[in-house]
């Protein structure tokens, strides 16, 4: 199963770059809905190659989550592979600079099952799908905005 979202940011490509590949705004969030998450070798900045490790509650039971940045082209694509439970995810960022301060930011969120429940899963993510998919756009919206006002701040000074 596939999802697709994109948001122009109206902010230079190098700041949206930087803000949307700091994921420590990410794993606030995901702390917050009750994950555990710790980063694999306590890395700092963001490369290719590391990874993620926790647990997550879905449906009850505590299922592992594990997640790798696979590619990390500067400035251009992140892609990031991760499992949770018998769920694989392929979550894919692409950025596009349409002007010098606009920017279109691109994912790709790709699912697949390997197990009977998370077969099951995905069955009620296909059913619930409008909802999925507005849940994403407004992800990149929130981030989009929060780089838009950093960008105007910084403007202002």
């Amino acid at each position: 199963m596939k999802f697709k979202a994109s948001e122009d940011v109206d902010a230079p490509h190098d700041m949206v770059w930087d803000r949307f590949t700091d994921f420590s705004g990410f794993e606030a969030d995901i702390r917050s809905r009750g994950a555990t998450l710790n980063r694999v070798g306590n890395w700092t900045r963001t490369v290719q190659d590391v990874e993620w490790r926790g647990e997550v509650i879905v449906r009850g039971k505590s299922r592992a989550i594990s997640a790798k940045v696979t590619q990390f082209s500067d400035k251009e694509l992140c892609v990031i592979e991760s499992r949770i439970g018998g769920m694989k995810c392929h979550q894919e960022f692409s950025f596009v600079a349409l002007s010098p301060v606009v920017t279109r930011v691109s994912m790709t969120l790709e699912l697949a099952a390997d197990t009977l429940t998370a077969r099951l899963l995905l069955q009620t993510l296909k059913l619930a799908r409008g909802r999925v998919l507005q849940r994403l756009q407004g992800m990149l919206v929130r981030q989009g905005n929060a780089v838009e006002a950093a960008y105007r701040r910084q403007n202002r000074s």
